[in-house]
């Protein structure tokens, strides 16, 4: 009697694995309830019908648009502007120990991995007069005052870097302490405007001095600092007293590579998962427009899915 009741429980097992491999077509219908007004801050309802396992739901706002769902770059001609915007403050020193350049054309540097090739390589750049730079007309401010000063990036769309040059002039006098922060504003058509701190770009420092490590950083006077942005800035050149080094500093942070054009795709809200049901879904545009209302239902497992998409035009006017 016992191995009866065990075949008859494995078969049932097996019955539902079997049930699990079938993929149910998606069925389900989306309608506009009859009291919705469509004013801006009033509630708009949907009501749901039929057999769907999970729905995502795409509003038509920037950010939430279905059509931009697999978008990962917005085409160059779409971008609008692009901004390096730039706070400096000098620190003690004499002044004239920064320079500032861009690039589209630069590749980066090994970082880590080959110290004297890098050396070799920004010597030669440097002694090259920098070719493929442009050196930007930065304004360098009083001792201990903040500057902030802007620059067109639009020519740098397509690949970016921004190279930070600390070069005090000699070691018998006080090496000059730069503190810098910065960010990228970038407008393209269909999202948000976005920014980027220089630290989201990526840093790849370099000391020209043969006295230290090539990659020194983090370790006080006479060094680039990256630790210290509540205080001071996302990258902080710490300078260093008359005839404390023997050398005179000449140190490079560079910004990774990177065009300016990447966005974040477009997402939809998960309305309904296996875990709910739901009849029924409201939601509140807070702007007067026209927008193009998606709702993606599916059914899925690890053998098929099944897909359906239900779209909607809504104009919401403006309340008066």
């Amino acid at each position: 009697m016992k191995k009866y009741i065990s075949l008859l429980f494995t078969g049932a097992l097996l019955l539902t694995a079997c049930q699990q491999d079938v993929i149910y077509e998606v069925d389900y219908n989306i309608t506009l309830d009859k009291g919705n007004t469509y004013y801006a801050g009033d509630p708009v309802k949907f009501n749901i019908t039929g057999d769907v396992d999970n729905l995502l739901f795409y509003s038509g706002e920037t950010g939430s648009q279905y059509i931009y769902k697999d978008r990962y770059e917005v085409p160059i001609e779409d971008v609008i502007s692009a901004n390096l915007h730039l706070d400096v403050q000098a620190r003690y020193g004499d002044a004239g120990a920064l320079e500032i350049y861009v690039s589209k054309d630069f590749a980066g540097i090994n970082g880590n991995d080959d110290p004297d090739g890098d050396r070799a390589a920004v010597k030669s750049m440097v002694e090259a007069g920098m070719p493929g730079w442009v050196k930007l007309d930065y304004q360098e401010g009083a001792s201990t005052k903040w500057t902030a000063q802007d620059f067109n990036m639009t020519e740098y769309l397509d690949n970016l870097s921004i190279a930070f040059h600390w070069c005090p002039k000699a070691f018998d006098k006080t090496q000059r302490t730069y503190w810098i922060n910065g960010e990228i504003s970038i407008e393209m058509q269909g999202t948000e405007p976005s920014k980027m701190k220089l630290s989201d770009l990526g840093f790849q420092n370099l000391m020209m001095n043969e006295e230290v490590d090539a990659y020194k950083k983090n370790a006080g006077n006479g060094s680039i600092r990256f630790d210290n942005a509540t205080n001071a800035g996302e990258i902080c050149f710490q300078g260093v007293g008359a005839n404390a080094l023997a050398y005179a500093i000449d140190a490079w942070v560079f910004t990774s590579p990177r065009p300016l054009n990447k966005v974040a795709n477009d997402k939809g809200t998960v309305i309904k998962n296996l875990e709910n049901y739901l009849h029924e879904y409201v939601y509140t545009w807070d702007q007067p427009g026209t927008y193009d209302v998606v709702f993606v239902g599916r059914n899925e497992n690890y053998a098929s899915a099944s897909e359906q998409i239900h779209k909607y035009t809504i104009t919401i006017l403006e309340k008066k």
